[in-house]
């Protein structure tokens, strides 16, 4: 029988409050999260050894299970060593959202300080013994708040692994948000208080648009126009189960995220892992600048030249990882 310190078990917490910089106030605020591992108490009973996992775009706490090559029984940061915390992020189902919460267009906006406190405050509440979490793994939005993390709250974190992610949106990352807003704006059914069958039509179209964002430049030109055909049609199922509210609110987010001039503030270890030949995020634009900006980081680039996910391939650089693990 497997020990439970090795399986993820999901939790649901609930804030009484949580307030977003903006002033605005929400009661009963919902947190989904997830807990593995083992945890280590020093003298006075406080956990020391927490890592908190932030995950991507269209993921929650569930998405700790793809890291299974850096994260596990037998993996690089193993689960005997490491008690992991992994939550969905405010503003995505399952955890308080404008589609969960039902105020949809009324949710309040969010900044990069709503989705540090919001994990803070549910930290505070719920794990009272972690004083100092000891490292944040993010993975693209979640290398964001690991990033504004280590910059809003410098004294609170040791060591960050900020996979395929950025500082800042802009070119590329900044269209997509910006066209995926307005195919939601344009749409009349955005606007209706009803549930109309236009609304897919809407997911369908943004989720492929996602499309030309989730490989490597070779692999699309790898495919015949079959094949390319055939894989949109996938991603098209794949948008009927997003909500055109969550979507739109986490663009709106996007189009202003911006860290660049707070880099510098950053005192805890970051290893930053690239993935090459991907449109989204890139080596000249996004992690030599961040390796750049940041004082104490090493960059480590992951070649998955036409393959479709990199995570497979985290083996390729598991002793660069060790070697910043064991530098912390």
């Amino acid at each position: 029988m497997i020990d439970e310190k090795y399986l993820l078990k999901n939790e649901h917490y609930q804030l009484d409050e949580f307030e977003f910089k903006n002033g605005a106030v929400l009661k009963d605020v919902d947190v989904d999260y997830g807990v593995v591992g083992t945890p280590k108490y020093d003298e006075e009973g406080n956990i020391i050894n927490a890592v908190l996992f932030g995950h991507g775009f269209e993921g929650n706490y569930a998405s700790i299970f793809d890291f299974d090559q850096l994260i596990g029984q037998d993996a690089i940061l193993t689960k005997d060593d490491y008690f992991f915390i992994s939550i969905t992020s405010l503003g995505f189902p399952e955890s308080c959202s404008p589609s969960t919460t039902g105020l949809n267009q009324e949710f309040p906006q969010y900044e990069i300080e709503d989705l540090l406190n919001f994990k803070k405050q549910f930290l505070e509440e719920r794990f009272p013994n972690i004083k100092k979490i000891h490292g944040i793994i993010g993975h693209a939005f979640g290398g964001y708040e690991a990033l504004a993390w280590s910059i809003f709250y410098p004294e609170d974190v040791d060591f960050i692994i900020n996979f395929s992610s950025s500082y800042k949106t802009t070119g590329y990352k900044y269209i997509f948000a910006k066209i995926a807003n307005q195919i939601i704006e344009n749409s009349s059914s955005y606007h209706s208080k009803h549930y109309d069958e236009s609304i897919s039509k809407v997911l369908i179209s943004i989720s492929q648009l996602h499309y030309l964002i989730s490989f490597t430049e070779d692999y699309f030109n790898t495919m015949s126009v079959n094949e390319i055909d055939l894989m949109m049609d996938n991603f098209a199922e794949d948008g009927l189960f997003y909500d055109i509210h969550d979507i739109k609110l986490r663009n709106d987010f996007l189009v202003t995220y911006d860290l660049q001039d707070k880099l510098d503030q950053i005192k805890c270890k970051v290893l930053i892992i690239g993935v090459n030949n991907i449109a989204y995020y890139t080596l000249d634009h996004d992690f030599a600048p961040l390796n750049d900006f940041i004082k104490h980081s090493k960059l480590v680039l992951l070649d998955v030249k036409g393959k479709t996910n990199s995570l497979e391939y985290i083996y390729q650089i598991k002793d660069d990882i060790k070697e910043f693990m064991d530098s912390i």
